[in-house]
């Protein structure tokens, strides 16, 4: 009875792993669509889009056009500048591509957790380094797109004329603690595997 409990266990984690690198491998195409598709939108032949908050104001507008109309308050509007500065046009391109390798970095790392989980090699070194991978690729690239974008806003607004708008840090930190709580988590969950690495190696001596 035990031996068909532990059969039927190891199937289900062998599922899971599969079904964890297949979902990898799919969210690895979402990830380049959605940065190309972010590109084309951000990079206009009239100049670069972006979206800033303004003060709140009320607005009627119509949806699927015309068929129905809406009474509200916008928060954000979207813009066309032209003219942006070379630098923070820079900015713009290095956010993007960061955002998307730091995004593709995680997604690889945790398919190789879940090949490790495959192989029957959970409480390796491997994985251990996995886990600090995908911590500080959390962490770092919200970092940096986050830098990035505050420079590309500043051209932005540069370009229409209101650079005196100072920048909005508690609104961009709020945006981004997320995905800093989450990297510092499993940059703990690493520590936890290093220490289980520690373990599995002390056992095998004294086997």
């Amino acid at each position: 009875m035990t031996m068909r409990r532990d059969a039927a266990s190891t199937r289900s984690e062998t599922a899971d792993a599969v079904t964890v690198i297949v979902v990898g491998a799919l969210a690895a195409v979402v990830v380049v669509v959605a940065a190309v598709l972010r590109a084309f939108v951000t990079f206009r032949p009239d100049g670069i889009a972006w979206r800033l908050s303004v003060d709140e104001a009320p607005v009627s507008a119509t949806l699927d056009s015309d068929v129905a109309g809406v009474e509200g308050f916008i928060t954000q509007v979207a813009v066309i500048a032209s003219g942006v500065n070379a630098v923070s046009i820079t900015a713009i391109v290095l956010s993007i591509v960061l955002g998307t390798l730091a995004a593709l970095l995680v997604i690889t790392a945790v398919m190789l957790v879940a090949f490790s989980f495959l192989r029957g090699r959970i409480f390796v070194p491997a994985t251990a380094r996995a886990f600090d991978v995908i911590g500080w690729a959390i962490v770092l690239g919200a970092a940096g797109v986050m830098f990035f974008d505050a420079l590309g806003r500043n051209g932005v607004l540069a370009a229409l004329g209101a650079e005196d708008v100072g920048a909005d840090l508690g609104a961009q930190f709020w945006t981004f603690a997320p995905a800093w709580a989450a990297g510092v988590s499993i940059g703990i969950v690493g520590r936890a595997f290093r220490r289980g690495v520690r373990l599995q190696r002390e056992t095998d001596l004294l086997v």
